[in-house]
């Protein structure tokens, strides 16, 4: 059966008109006639939104071997996904998966690692301005196909959380809010359903999960900063210090230092203090926040492992400790995918800062030096 065909089938098993057909894709009467006949075909950026409209799958549409086409696509995402691990290029893996992409548009998993995978470049140090504003373009394009095309809700709400931030990013607050509007507030959202029925279950363990995942989202906004309508910080760098010392007073108040990932949270704060302290003619003090951030990251990276070993700290139900604090005791951790070797990256580029010179021969500077460079290996 060729593609003509199987439109003409699929649009009359819908009782749908080559009219209607053609209104819904944005073409003429004549090209979907045309189509039928066998005498033309449709261009490919019209395809996902053909199996849309007729309730097909690519696979119908030409015809294909729906379980071959699936393991090629599986397979390529997970050659993309060693090769992210094995820190290829990211430009390589963007090439993968830009073929498999072409061969399958209609893709949507495919559609969600590519634009992933453009968003990262779009971030990217190594890549030009103009480059980087390339990718991100090209990033929220795919993130919008899949918002327009994709029936699977997972993807979807990835999709728009993604488009979210990037718009908001390149200051088109419009959209962002409008994409924002559309989201499940907090008060329906699944972490907070979950809360109130772990609670009614009297499951302990999750009902104290999710009370340290709703106390530490509201942690992690306390270090937030904000610009007044004329672009001034709210903050300033005074306030701003202020503000990680009540954080880490709060948080040792809250976790009786068992903080398990928050860990990466102290180590962040005590460091923004010591760059503070430094700045500000207050060698000892900083000395001591530099210390802490050490260790903190220290007792990070310690938790993280073996993950943080291969590049990434995505946790094994397995590895994931209980609290053992008074109150998130036997509660698991595990609400953050990200951390690792890039907070150690982070942490020794910011101490190779000039600020710190004064520093930089003192034996607590070196001794934290050398106790992070361990982390690395």
């Amino acid at each position: 059966m060729n593609l003509g065909t199987v439109i003409r089938a699929a649009r009359r098993a819908k009782d749908m008109t080559q009219d209607d057909l053609a209104g819904l894709l944005g073409v003429t009467l004549s090209a979907v006639s045309q189509w039928e006949q066998g005498r033309t075909m449709p261009d490919t950026a019209l395809v996902p939104g053909i199996c849309s409209a007729l309730s097909i799958s690519a696979d119908m549409l030409f015809g294909l071997d729906p379980d071959s086409k699936e393991d090629k696509i599986e397979a390529v995402i997970a050659e993309a996904e060693r090769m992210e691990e094995g820190n290829e290029p990211p430009r390589k893996v963007l090439s993968l998966l830009e073929d498999a992409l072409a061969a399958y548009p209609d893709n949507m998993k495919l559609t969600e690692q590519t634009a992933f995978v453009l968003s990262a470049l779009s971030f990217s140090p190594e890549e030009t301005s103009e480059d980087r504003q390339m990718f991100a373009d090209r990033s929220l394009a795919l993130y919008e196909k899949i918002l327009r095309y994709s029936s699977d809700e997972d993807l979807r709400q990835g999709a728009k959380q993604s488009l979210i931030y990037g718009y908001a990013g390149r200051r088109d607050f419009a959209r962002a809010i409008e994409l924002a509007q559309t989201m499940p507030t907090v008060y329906i959202a699944r972490e907070e359903l979950l809360f109130s029925i772990f609670t009614q279950m009297r499951n302990f363990p999750e009902f104290q999960y999710y009370k340290q995942f709703f106390i530490r989202r509201a942690l992690e906004k306390m270090t937030f900063n904000c610009r007044d309508e004329e672009g001034k910080r709210i903050y300033d760098e005074d306030e701003m210090a202020a503000i990680h010392e009540k954080k880490l007073a709060v948080m040792e108040i809250l976790y009786d230092g068992d903080y398990l990932l928050s860990w990466g949270a102290v180590s962040f704060s005590h460091a923004e203090l010591a760059e503070y302290d430094a700045s500000h003619g207050d060698p000892e003090t900083s000395l001591f926040h530099i210390v802490r951030a050490a260790e903190a990251l220290e007792a990070y990276c310690a938790y993280l492992a073996p993950c943080v070993i291969e590049g990434h700290s995505l946790m094994n139900p397995e590895e994931i400790s209980p609290f053992t604090c008074l109150l998130f005791r036997e509660g698991r951790d595990d609400t953050v995918g990200g951390g690792g070797k890039g907070d150690v990256k982070n942490l020794l580029d910011r101490m190779a800062k000039p600020v710190f010179d004064p520093l930089r021969t003192s034996p607590e500077f070196i001794g934290a030096e050398e106790r992070i460079r361990k982390l690395v290996h």
